[in-house]
């Protein structure tokens, strides 16, 4: 027998070694490199790292390009290829066609990574028209006394823009945690839009604004066990700081800063989980809502159902300040896609409850709105 030629060697590791370290595994090709940059983590072994690279992208083209630059004989190729699949291959996780709407959401896999210029929806996009059935007129927070009474018109044209992008993706330390298939950092901005278009007497003044940046380090977490997903685990963890504000002066001024972990459970193929707790960071004695956790709570918990064509979704958002007053907030959105396009939705919103805006923190009312809604 003819022995392979020296050159040939690290061919010969790339696709016989990883392969018998990592058979019968499925696993996503992000894994797959990450496997073989921690069985070679040394400078010195750069080569075999390179060569198990090789095992997972191409073997047989590698091969093919060897012996067209005569580094190998077609002899010599031809025994090492047969050597090759007589043993185990990595078993490569197929890319998903239907991603799940967390996945897609957030990116929890591999496919799909963007730079920052790029944009996405973050929370929901869209233009309502609104009705509620009691006014803030004159909004009160024990900083400051408010006498102004605004008159409001009890209707409302609700736009709400909200954008990420990503800022980082494959991050060092975090991507080794166990578990862990993704990780990226996303920046987020929404603004909500209250517009009293309706209101001709009072030349159609904007009732208010909310901006909320913030910022969010996203994990995914594999939840499956020898092939068969766990839905009791969770399959993406959220670590965020946001903050909120109206940009209105005293004694009309509201704001906040919040720490948040967020984790989305997959219930089934249609139906996701998510809960978020979160802490406010302390403020200075300045503060113009001090009393906005007795209102806003201590979190919130969100249920997404969409059905297999995803031409129709149900979100229902709950919050409750888990006190003995308990003060709470709900809101069901409904969506159907309208003229088969599917990123313009028809959009109906139904709410009640504590902080249907930042103005409104501590007024209870009841608001229904129908209008358009783009991406999901």
């Amino acid at each position: 027998m003819r022995f392979i030629s020296t050159s040939l060697q690290p061919l010969v590791v790339a696709l016989c070694w990883p392969a018998l370290l990592f058979a019968q595994t499925p696993i996503t090709v992000e894994q797959a490199f990450m496997n073989c940059r921690t069985l070679y983590p040394s400078d010195f072994e750069s080569k075999k790292r390179l060569a198990c690279f090789d095992s997972i992208s191409t073997p047989v083209e590698v091969v093919k390009a060897s012996v067209k630059s005569g580094e190998v004989t077609e002899e010599e190729a031809s025994q090492s290829l047969a050597k090759a699949e007589k043993a185990p291959s990595i078993a490569l996780e197929k890319p998903k066609t239907k991603l799940s709407y967390l996945e897609r959401k957030w990116r929890l896999t591999s496919q799909g990574d963007w730079s920052i210029s790029d944009f996405e929806t973050h929370k929901s996009n869209y233009l309502l028209v609104t009705n509620t059935n009691d006014t803030n007129d004159i909004p009160q927070t024990p900083s400051y006394i408010n006498t102004e009474n605004r008159q409001l018109d009890d209707q409302d044209l609700r736009f709400q823009i909200s954008l990420k992008t990503e800022m980082m993706n494959n991050i060092p330390i975090v991507r080794e945690l166990p578990y862990v298939t993704s990780s990226r950092i996303w920046a987020g901005y929404t603004q909500q839009s209250n517009w009293q278009v309706f209101d001709a007497e009072a030349s159609r003044p904007l009732r208010e604004n909310v901006y909320e940046p913030e910022i969010v380090l996203s994990l995914g977490i594999d939840n499956e066990v020898e092939g068969e997903k766990l839905r009791y685990i969770p399959r993406m963890l959220n670590l965020g700081l946001v903050h909120q504000s109206n940009g209105r002066s005293n004694p009309t001024s509201r704001s906040w800063n919040r720490l948040y972990l967020e984790s989305g459970w997959e219930l089934s193929d249609r139906l996701s989980l998510m809960v978020r707790p979160w802490w406010r960071i302390p403020e200075s004695q300045d503060d113009d809502n001090p009393d906005i956790e007795k209102f806003m709570g201590y979190g919130d918990m969100t249920i997404r159902w969409e059905d297999s064509k995803r031409k129709n979704a149900a979100t229902l958002l709950l919050r409750n300040n888990l006190r003995s007053d308990n003060k709470g907030f709900a809101q069901l959105d409904l969506q159907r896609q309208v003229l088969n396009n599917p990123y313009l939705k028809l959009h109906l919103m139904a709410s009640s409850g504590y902080g249907a805006t930042l103005l409104d923190y501590n007024h209870r009312q009841t608001i229904l709105g129908v209008g358009i809604s783009l991406g999901e």
